[in-house]
């Protein structure tokens, strides 16, 4: 009777709120088999009840979100009507910034009624110009498309709430073609209404594109578990999603959850940062390349489905830095889980959660910032790889500090599982789940100390879980391992133009060649280099009119690290 009442409540929301139509016209496809491309859409997207004054906020879209280049500045053949003819429209853009920064249009007479808005969006084949960002621009591979709605979907300049109607015209498409979105497969609607931002995180794939399961006929609600890919990946996409399909039974037993709201698995290609992802409204877009090794990438999907049933804590929505500085949570505590809970489903080995675990304590106890404050990680997230995964790393150990501290303190009754689970029902029941809300809540299980730790943690202290943090399995112990070291100032490869500069004499990327004043033209991964000792970095280079490729190991300095490893004497069987 409740999922009734909520769904009823829901629908009631929704029919009474505007609704957005947006159609999709992939244009057809260029080139043959697997490396067909879309090289654009065509995009409507009619608003209704409007009545905006001349001169006023009308429409929307971001210029850059999270670090990610959109095509407002490329799309073409951009037309506006409302009830009394043609909009003319005028462009002002907002100063540009890594988080996000929007192209605003407004009209020099009043608009009423439905404003149908029309364009075509290029769809690129190039790495995100910017470097390190999630993957949600507009991109193209194997004859398919996808991307997020913030980074070609024009919205109401507003705060208003709308719902979202999805048409797909895929008579251009070829034979076979699919639509699917975080909503279903086909045309369909949203649930429930929701402001920009929301909708902005609205995932999109289509054209010549791979379904799991494939049952589900177009115009169908997603239910359940779904996925979708596009292009040909290193591994069975089938396979890999029936594991994933498992897992995700398992967490919703975990987290007490109904499973009412449908969870999406969208992957693609990626050419900077392949094996990463990012959770989107209660989808996951994983990214995957030709070297991508599917038992890491199954650490990937646990980490990112975490964030759908706990997701971050409740921050001001429209402030990017607040979201950072408070990632130590979403982030840790998917770290944290996505190889604990696959362990306790039986769904992994021990050795492949030991590589797992250990990975992440290699990269934060060599990581030369590690001592950096949290509240400083927003203004260098995205300059400087050593920051951006901090929260990662260091939210972690936290969340197994705090574990190992709560069993000894209850001699073994209780749990961190309990204090997340706490979080959760207080979101269930309309209540913050917040900072407050977790000193609230760490402060009542281990009393003042409980507060003391968080604060040391954020302002930088070093986290240390004890010898056995893990379980009676496992036991801490030392390696020898080497920093990374980019080799110079690490801001330039977020730069329009990367040129090096800050060179380190007697660096890796010094003794290959690297000289200052050299122009990187390419974006490059660094996130998932820096957990693997032995992952080379290549940079195309151009000097002198030359294009060419120096490759070296970005280490430093060799210090202890701890690590885990097996107890000596447990059964092969422990785990």
């Amino acid at each position: 009777m409740t999922a009734l009442l909520a769904l009823s409540a829901a629908s009631v929301a929704l029919a009474a709120s505007p609704q957005l139509t947006v159609t999709l016209k992939p244009a057809p496809v260029t080139g043959a088999g697997g490396e067909g491309t879309v090289p654009f859409v065509d995009v409507t997207v009619e608003i209704p009840s409007m009545a905006v004054a001349a001169g006023a906020p009308l429409l929307r879209l971001p210029l850059v979100a999270d670090n990610v280049q959109s095509v407002a500045e490329t799309l073409t053949d951009l037309t506006a009507s409302d009830s009394a003819g043609p909009v003319a429209l005028t462009t002002k853009d907002d100063a540009d910034t890594p988080t996000r920064a929007y192209s605003h249009w407004t009209a020099a007479r009043p608009v009423q009624g439905t404003l149908t808005v029309r364009y075509r969006a290029p769809i690129t084949t190039q790495a995100n110009p910017r470097g390190a960002a999630p993957p949600l621009e507009l991109r193209t591979d194997g004859g398919g498309f996808s991307g997020a709605a913030a980074t070609f979907l024009i919205m109401p300049d507003s705060a208003a709430a709308y719902g979202l109607r999805v048409h797909w015209d895929l008579s251009a498409a070829g034979p076979g073609a699919a639509g699917v979105s975080n909503f279903g497969v086909g045309d369909v609607a949203s649930t429930e209404a929701s402001d920009g931002e929301t909708l902005g995180a609205t995932y999109f794939m289509g054209g010549a594109i791979h379904r799991y399961p494939e049952a589900a006929p177009a115009g169908t609600p997603a239910q359940g578990f779904f996925s979708a890919w596009q292009g040909t990946p290193p591994f069975d996409g089938k396979a890999l999603m029936q594991w994933t399909e498992g897992l995700y039974h398992h967490y919703l037993g975990y987290f007490k959850d109904s499973g009412a709201r449908p969870y999406g698995v969208f992957l693609r290609p990626n050419l900077v940062n392949a094996g990463g992802g990012v959770e989107l409204n209660g989808a996951f877009i994983g990214t995957f390349d030709q070297k991508t090794d599917v038992k890491d990438f199954k650490f990937t999907l646990a980490h990112e489905m975490v964030h759908t049933f706990v997701r971050s804590l409740d921050t001001a929505p429209d402030d990017a830095a607040q979201g950072l500085e408070s990632s130590w949570f979403s982030e840790g505590i998917a770290v944290y889980y996505q190889n604990r809970l696959p362990l306790r489903a039986g769904m992994v080995t021990p050795e492949e959660f030991l590589a797992d675990l250990n990975s992440t304590a290699g990269r934060y106890y060599t990581n030369a910032l590690n001592g950096t404050p949290n509240r400083d990680i927003p203004a260098r997230f995205w300059a400087d790889t050593r920051i951006r995964v901090l929260p990662y790393d260091r939210g972690a150990l936290y969340f197994a500090l705090v574990d190992e501290e709560v069993r000894k303190a209850s001699r073994g009754k209780r749990s961190l599982d309990d204090l997340i689970l706490a979080m959760l029902d207080r979101r269930r029941h309309g209540r913050p789940m917040d900072h407050a809300a977790w000193v609230e809540i760490i402060t009542r299980e281990l009393g003042p100390r409980g507060k003391v730790e968080l604060d040391a943690m954020l302002n930088g202290a070093l986290v240390l879980p004890g010898d056995d943090a893990f379980g009676p399995c496992f036991t801490r112990t030392t390696a020898p391992l080497r920093r990374y070291q980019l080799g110079f100032e690490p801001e330039v490869l977020i730069q329009p133009k990367r040129v090096v500069r800050g060179l380190i004499p007697g660096s890796a990327a010094a003794a290959a060649g690297l000289r200052e004043g050299d122009e990187i033209v390419r974006p490059v991964p660094q996130d998932m280099i820096q957990g693997d000792q032995h992952a080379t970095l290549t940079l195309q280079v151009r000097r002198d009119g030359q294009v060419f490729p120096i490759t070296y190991l970005p280490r430093g300095e060799t210090v202890e690290a701890y690590q885990w490893g097996r107890r000596p004497g447990a059964p092969a069987t422990c785990g």
